[in-house]
C-alpha cells in the first residue's frame, strides 16, 4: 500500500541483490553468461504451473456469484434446470465473473500506478538528500537504501507492467471460455449424460448441487490439467531444444 514504510521497500530490494548473489555463486558460468534466471526455472516455475495456479485461484466462482446466476433462471427454486437453462446459467456466471475480473484489474493497476509514483518521490527526495552531505557524513545504510531505490524506480515500470498482466489473467481465461461455445456445449452435454435424471416423458434435468460441484472442479483441476505439459517442456529443456516462433 502506499503507507508501506521506506525502510521496508529498501528490505525487500536488499534481499533481492543477495539472493542474486547467492544464485551466481551457485551457478557462476551461467550466470556470467546471463543464464542465472533460466537455469533457476524447472517445472515449478513454468508456465503451465504458474497458469494452472492462476486459473486455479484467480478465476474461481465466489458462491454469491453462483447463487445469483442459478437463481437468475430458477426464480421459483425448484433446484433442477434443463439443459438450455443449465447452459443459460453457465453464461450468466462468467458474466458475473468477467465483470468482476475487469473491476480487480483496473483496481489493482491504478493502485500499482500510485505505488510507482510514490517510490519515485521517495527516490528523488532520498537521492537529494544523500548527494548533499560530506562523504564521511554517508552511512552504508543509507547509501544502500537510496541505491536501491534508483534500481527500483527504473525497474518499477517493468513491475507495473508484470501485476497488469497478472491482473489481466482471470479476465482473459474467463473470457475464453464463455466465447468457446463447443466446449461449453460439450460440457453440459457430458453433465446431463452423466448425472442428469428425468422422469417419464419428461426432459432430463440437473440439480444446483451438480451443476455447482461440476463447474467448481473445473477450475479447482486446472493446475492437474495443464501439469501434462511440463514433460515435454522439460524434455525440450534437457535435449536443447527450442520453440519456433512463426
Amino acid at each position: 500500500s502506499l503507507a508501506t514504510p521506506l525502510a521496508q521497500r529498501a528490505a525487500i530490494f536488499r534481499g533481492l541483490r543477495q539472493r542474486h548473489r547467492l544464485d551466481r555463486r551457485a551457478s557462476p558460468a551461467k550466470a556470467r553468461m546471463g543464464n542465472g534466471a533460466s537455469a533457476a526455472l524447472d517445472d515449478k516455475t513454468s508456465v503451465a504451473h504458474g497458469l494452472g495456479a492462476a486459473i486455479r485461484d484467480l478465476t474461481r466462482p465466489t458462491e454469491e456469484q453462483l447463487k445469483v446466476a442459478w437463481e437468475e433462471l430458477d426464480p421459483e427454486h425448484r433446484g433442477v434446470l434443463g439443459r438450455e437453462d443449465v447452459l443459460a446459467v453457465f453464461d450468466r456466471v462468467l458474466e458475473l465473473q468477467i465483470r468482476a475480473a475487469q473491476e480487480a484489474a483496473y483496481r489493482r493497476k491504478l493502485e500499482a500506478a500510485k505505488q510507482q509514483a510514490v517510490l519515485e518521490v521517495d527516490h528523488q527526495n532520498r537521492r537529494r538528500e544523500l548527494l548533499a552531505k560530506r562523504p564521511e557524513a554517508l552511512g552504508r545504510e543509507e547509501l544502500d537504501m537510496v541505491t536501491a531505490l534508483s534500481m527500483g524506480t527504473k525497474t518499477a515500470p517493468v513491475m507495473a507492467g508484470m501485476i497488469a498482466g497478472y491482473m489481466d489473467i482471470p479476465v482473459t481465461c474467463l473470457t475464453a471460455l464463455k466465447e468457446d461455445r463447443e466446449l461449453l456445449d460439450a460440457r453440459v452435454a457430458v453433465l446431463f449424460l452423466k448425472v442428469g435424471t428425468a422422469a417419464a416423458d419428461e426432459q432430463p434435468v440437473v440439480t444446483r448441487q451438480a451443476f455447482t460441484a461440476n463447474y467448481i472442479e473445473l477450475f479447482d483441476s486446472a493446475p492437474q490439467s495443464l501439469s501434462t505439459m511440463r514433460a515435454p517442456v522439460a524434455e525440450a529443456q534437457r535435449s536443447g531444444g527450442e520453440c519456433a516462433v512463426q
